[in-house]
C-alpha cells in the first residue's frame, strides 16, 4: 500500500485544491492515515481510498519522476525476467534488441505507475493505457514515436508473457527459415565453401559460373550472392582465419591479459624488430626502419637504415644503451640479421640475455610491433613521398597524382623528397614527443616519468665501440697519406700521424657515416677518426695537427732506434764478416797454399828480454779476484722478461716509473728501456687506453 503527504495530493482531480480543505475531507471520508514517515512531521494518506481520478493521475505523476525504491525493485524485476529468458533472447541484436528494448522500458514505466497506484492490475493495466495515449506518463520521444499509441490488453499480454517467459516473452523470432539456404546445402554447399577458401577473392557471380558447370538444377545466382553474404556474416573469424592468417591476428586474435606484466624495472627487457619505410627518399629508394623499445618505460629510439643488418641494429644497440643504459636482456624474431653470429657475440660480451620469440609469432614481442605501426600511421603518413602502408592505398595515391598530373592541376604542390638524415632527425623528434606525453599504459605517467627513480648501468664507452660497433668491411685498412679510406671518403685524425703504412683496425658508425672508431691490431684505441669532407668541416687545421703529430712520432722513433744501435759496433761486425768469408774463400781455393807454421827464435839473451817484461803476479790479488766472480755466478741473475703485448709493456714500465719515483737506480737496460719506450707511439696509445679503462699495473700483470 502507498502513502502520499497532503503536498502530494493536493490538487489532484476530485480532490480539494488546499491543504486544509484536504484535510477536512479525509476526515469526511474517513481516509487512512499514519505518522509521516522520514524527516518532518504530519500525516500521510493512503493513496487507494482516494478518489480513482486522484489515484490514475497520481500514479502518472510518480510514474513520470526519478526512480523509487519501488522502481528499483520494478526494474530488478525486469533484470530477472531477462535472465530467465532463453539464451537466444538474450543474444539477440538489430531490430529485435531494438523492439526488446522498447517492450522492456514500457513495462517499468508501468511497474512503477502500478506501484504507485496500487490496486489489481487489471484496472492498472486500463488507467495506465489511457494515461499514456493521453499523454500523462513521461517518456523519452522514441519511445513514443515507437509506440504513439498503447491498448490495455497488449500491456498486459506484454506483462503476462514476461512473468511466464522472461525475456523471450518478448523477444520477437526470426523468420523460421532464416540462414537455410539452398547453396549452402548438400553438395553444392560443400563446393560453394570449398572455392570460396580456395580462391576468397572470387566473387559470387564468378563462383555461381564455375559451378554452373559442376551440377544442374543450381539456385538462382541472386539466392548464391544471399547465401555467400550470409556465410561470410555469421563465419567472420573463421573465413578470416583461413584466408587471412595474419589479419585474423590483428582482429581477432585473442589478447586478455597484460604482455608485460612479469616486467618490474627499467631495460629488463628490450624488443627489437625491422620494418621497410613506407616513404620513398630522395635517392628513389626504401630505406629499412629499425626500432628498439624498453618494455617498462615504453622509451623507443629507431634508426634510418639503407638495409636491415646486423651491423645497423648493433649501431641502435649502441645508441640506446648510451641513452638509457645496459639491457638484461633482448628480444627479437628469428630473422638472419637478428641470429647473425656478430650480432650474438657483441650480446655474449656485453652479458646480455637473447630472447627469440618462436617462428612466425610477432605477437610475441607486441610493444615493438605496435610501437613500428604508431610510428608509421602517426608520422610516416605526414611526410612528402609517403607511398601507403599496402598495395591498395599504394595503387591509390599514384592514381590520385596521375589524375592531376592528367587535369594539370597546379594546386598539387611539389613532392619534396627527404634524405635519410632528415628523416632520422623527424623521428628523433618524434619519439622525444611521445617520451614527454602521458600514456594510458603506464597509468597516466610519460616514459620520461616512468624511469625515474632508477639508475641505469652504463658500460664504458670503448667497450661498446669494439663490441657494438660494426666492421668497415673485413675490418682492416692501411693508412694512407690521407688517413683512412672507406667507401669513398678520407677519415682522419692528428693520432694517425706518424702510423702511415700501418694496418689498423676500423669501426665504423652506422647512426652517423661521417665517424669511425681505430683501434691497432692488438685492439689498443687509437683515435675517433672523421670524414670532415662528409660532415662539412674545415680539414686544414686536423691536417695540420696530423703533420706536427707526424714529425713528433718521427723524431721520437729515430731517438729510440738510436739509443737501440747506439751499443752495436756495426765496423767490427762488417770486419768479422769479411774475415769469415775470406778464410771461407782460401779454404775452397785450390791454388792457394798454405803457409807452415812458424817457429819463434830463442837465445839466452832474448829469453831474458822476454822475461823482464813479463809482469810480476800476484797469487793474493788473484785469489780475490777468482772468489768475488765465484759469488757472482753462484747469485741468480737478474732477468728482465721481455713484454708479450703492448698492455703488459705498459705496465712493467708503470712498475720501472714507481721505482724511480721512490728514488730507486735501474740497471743500465733497465733504464735504456724504460727511456726508449716512453718516447715511442704505442706509449702514448697506452697511456689513453689505461686512463680510458681504469686499468693499473697490477691489475695486468696478475691477469
Amino acid at each position: 500500500m502507498a502513502y502520499a503527504a497532503t503536498s502530494e495530493i493536493v490538487g489532484l482531480p476530485g480532490v480539494p485544491g488546499t491543504e486544509r480543505g484536504f484535510r477536512k475531507f479525509a476526515q469526511r471520508v474517513e481516509i487512512p492515515t499514519r505518522p509521516r514517515q522520514g524527516r518532518g512531521g504530519g500525516q500521510e494518506y493512503l493513496v487507494e481510498a482516494l478518489p480513482a481520478p486522484a489515484r490514475i493521475a497520481y500514479a502518472a505523476r510518480q510514474a513520470s519522476n526519478a526512480p523509487t525504491a519501488a522502481d528499483t525493485e520494478a526494474a530488478r524485476s525486469i533484470q530477472q525476467s531477462r535472465l530467465r529468458g532463453t539464451q537466444y533472447a538474450a543474444n539477440v541484436s538489430g531490430w529485435q534488441r531494438e523492439r526488446q528494448e522498447g517492450v522492456a522500458q514500457v513495462l517499468v514505466l508501468f511497474k512503477r505507475f502500478h506501484a504507485h497506484l496500487g490496486g489489481p492490475l487489471t484496472p492498472a493495466f486500463r488507467a495506465f493505457a489511457a494515461a499514456w495515449c493521453a499523454g500523462q506518463i513521461e517518456a523519452d520521444d522514441s519511445l513514443r514515436q515507437r509506440y504513439p499509441s498503447l491498448g490495455w490488453s497488449t500491456l498486459r499480454g506484454w506483462y503476462l508473457a514476461v512473468q511466464a517467459n522472461g525475456l523471450a516473452g518478448i523477444t520477437p523470432r526470426e523468420h523460421h527459415r532464416k540462414g537455410q539456404f539452398r547453396a549452402l546445402a548438400g553438395e553444392v554447399g560443400n563446393a560453394l565453401l570449398a572455392m570460396l577458401v580456395d580462391r576468397p577473392h572470387l566473387s559470387a557471380p564468378a563462383i555461381y559460373a564455375a559451378l554452373q558447370t559442376q551440377f544442374a538444377d543450381l539456385p538462382s545466382e541472386r539466392a548464391f550472392r544471399r547465401a555467400l553474404a550470409y556465410w561470410k556474416e555469421q563465419n567472420a573469424q573463421l573465413f578470416t582465419a583461413v584466408t587471412n592468417p595474419d589479419a585474423w591476428r590483428n582482429r581477432f586474435m585473442s589478447a586478455a591479459g597484460r604482455a608485460d606484466e612479469h616486467i618490474a624495472r627499467p631495460n629488463q627487457l628490450w624488443q627489437l624488430d625491422s620494418t621497410p619505410g613506407d616513404v620513398m627518399l630522395v635517392d628513389g629508394k626504401r630505406h629499412a626502419v629499425i626500432g628498439v623499445i624498453d618494455v617498462f618505460t615504453r622509451r623507443r629510439m629507431f634508426l634510418v637504415s639503407r638495409t636491415s643488418r646486423s651491423g645497423a641494429i648493433m649501431a641502435l644497440m649502441r645508441r640506446a644503451i648510451a641513452a638509457w643504459g645496459m639491457p638484461e636482456a633482448v628480444k627479437t624474431d628469428n630473422g638472419k640479421d637478428y641470429v647473425a653470429n656478430q650480432f650474438d657475440t657483441a650480446l655474449i660480451g656485453l652479458g646480455i640475455e637473447h630472447v627469440l620469440c618462436p617462428p612466425f609469432t610477432p605477437q610475441a614481442k607486441p610493444h615493438i610491433e605496435r610501437a613500428i605501426g604508431a610510428l608509421m600511421h602517426e608520422h610516416f603518413e605526414l611526410l612528402d613521398g609517403y607511398i601507403g602502408h599496402d598495395v591498395a592505398q599504394r595503387k591509390a595515391i599514384e592514381a590520385r597524382r596521375a589524375f592531376s598530373d592528367r587535369l594539370f592541376d597546379k594546386s598539387e604542390h611539389v613532392e619534396l623528397r627527404l634524405t635519410p638524415e632528415q628523416l632520422q632527425a623527424g623521428i628523433d623528434a618524434y619519439c622525444e614527443r611521445l617520451h614527454d606525453s602521458a600514456r594510458t599504459e603506464l597509468k597516466g605517467a610519460t616514459p620520461n616519468e616512468r624511469a625515474l627513480g632508477f639508475a641505469p648501468v652504463q658500460a664504458p664507452e670503448r667497450a661498446l665501440d669494439v663490441l657494438l660497433a660494426p666492421s668497415a668491411g673485413s675490418g682492416l685498412r692501411t693508412i694512407g697519406k690521407k688517413g683512412i679510406r672507406i667507401e669513398g671518403g678520407n677519415y682522419n685524425h692528428a693520432h694517425l700521424g706518424g702510423m702511415e703504412g700501418q694496418q689498423v683496425q676500423v669501426k665504423v658508425d652506422e647512426a652517423n657515416l661521417g665517424r669511425c672508431w681505430v683501434f691497432t691490431l692488438d685492439g689498443v684505441f687509437v683515435c675517433e677518426a672523421l670524414d670532415y669532407e662528409r660532415l662539412g668541416i674545415n680539414s686544414a687545421e686536423v691536417a695540420a695537427a696530423r703533420r706536427v703529430h707526424q714529425a713528433m712520432a718521427m723524431r721520437q722513433a729515430k731517438r729510440q732506434l738510436k739509443v737501440v744501435t747506439r751499443e752495436f759496433d756495426t765496423r767490427a761486425a762488417i770486419e768479422q764478416i769479411t774475415a769469415r768469408r775470406t778464410q771461407d774463400a782460401v779454404a775452397q781455393a785450390s791454388n792457394v797454399v798454405s803457409l807452415p807454421n812458424q817457429r819463434m827464435h830463442s837465445t839466452p839473451a832474448i829469453d831474458s828480454i822476454e822475461r823482464a817484461a813479463t809482469p810480476v803476479v800476484d797469487e793474493a790479488r788473484i785469489a780475490a779476484a777468482q772468489a768475488v766472480l765465484a759469488q757472482r755466478k753462484a747469485a741468480p741473475a737478474q732477468v728482465i722478461a721481455l713484454p708479450d703485448n703492448p698492455q703488459t709493456r705498459f705496465a712493467r714500465w708503470l712498475k720501472l716509473q714507481e721505482r724511480v719515483e721512490r728514488g730507486e737506480r735501474l740497471a743500465s737496460d733497465e733504464r735504456n728501456w724504460f727511456e726508449g719506450y716512453a718516447q715511442g707511439p704505442e706509449w702514448a696509445s697506452m697511456q689513453r687506453y689505461f686512463t680510458t679503462f681504469g686499468l693499473d699495473a697490477d691489475r695486468v700483470l696478475n691477469g
